[in-house]
């Protein structure tokens, strides 16, 4: 089995010869990868600042018993459109010059919303998950470029495996919530066991390291993947970053409601 990918939508870039040859007739560059990882990140900011900042207003009309404008409507909308999105620019990488600004603007949209129902609950966790994404991010591409931290193919198949697991998990507790179950009382926020904080960590190491698997993958088809792919690769790296995100802020969540 290869380990040359990361993410869903880069992993069957190196599977496709001519997807290899480069067809626009140009090549890959890590910089043009950059400024398009930056721009498709800046896009789901922003949206999701203003997103944010209109659905404070509609959490507190939901405290006071109104409708919350739709809070829940747009923000599930957002989340199916940014799933759908996903799948296409997984099993269409090269469809993601048109989906991935959609997919990152559907992204600012739900995380917006979901932000600002937990710093209703928990306040402070939103600019502690966003300063921890952002701290993570940078220490991983030190990491990754200073040689601290490599993509071995031990590191891969461990990432891959529990990636898998992570996945399964939310997939079973989603079941069990749509059946009127409690789900998984070791992933809830509000459980406080010391075995629910260690699993909680271990999934938030696991999404971060995911970005040393990235950064392998970007460097490794720099000058070797057609440019029109450079979309996918930084589709890819905000999908990683989006799930830190979470992830984090799932954590801070727990601490706050702790105290």
């Amino acid at each position: 089995m290869s380990y040359n990918y990361s993410n869903p939508v880069t992993s069957s870039l190196g599977k496709n010869s001519e997807i290899l040859a480069g067809t626009s007739g140009q090549l890959m560059t890590l910089e043009g990868t950059a400024k398009k990882a930056v721009m498709l990140i800046s896009l789901c900011l922003i949206t999701g600042f203003v997103m944010y900042f209109k659905a404070e207003n509609m959490v507190a009309d939901v405290i006071n018993g109104g409708s919350g404008g739709g809070l829940y409507g747009v923000t599930t909308i957002a989340l199916i459109v940014g799933a759908v999105l996903g799948l296409v620019g997984t099993f269409f990488p090269k469809s993601a010059r048109v989906v991935a600004p959609i997919y990152s603007i559907a992204e600012g949209i739900f995380l917006g919303g979901v932000t600002a129902v937990f710093e209703t609950r928990y306040p402070g966790v939103g600019f502690s998950a966003l300063s921890a994404t952002v701290v993570t991010a940078l220490a991983m591409f030190i990491a990754f470029s200073t040689g601290l931290i490599s993509a071995t193919p031990f590191l891969k198949k461990f990432l891959m495996m529990a990636g898998i697991a992570i996945v399964l998990t939310y997939i079973i507790n989603i079941v069990m919530h749509l059946f009127g179950g409690s789900g998984i009382e070791t992933i809830q926020v509000e459980n406080h066991s010391l075995l629910s904080y260690g699993v909680q960590t271990l999934i938030c190491i696991v999404a971060s390291l995911f970005l040393i698997w990235d950064f392998d993958s970007i460097a490794n088809s720099h000058g070797r993947v057609g440019k029109e792919y450079e979309m996918a690769y930084a589709m890819g790296l905000l999908m990683t970053l989006v799930w830190m995100y979470l992830e984090f802020l799932k954590l801070f969540a727990k601490f706050q409601s702790d105290n």
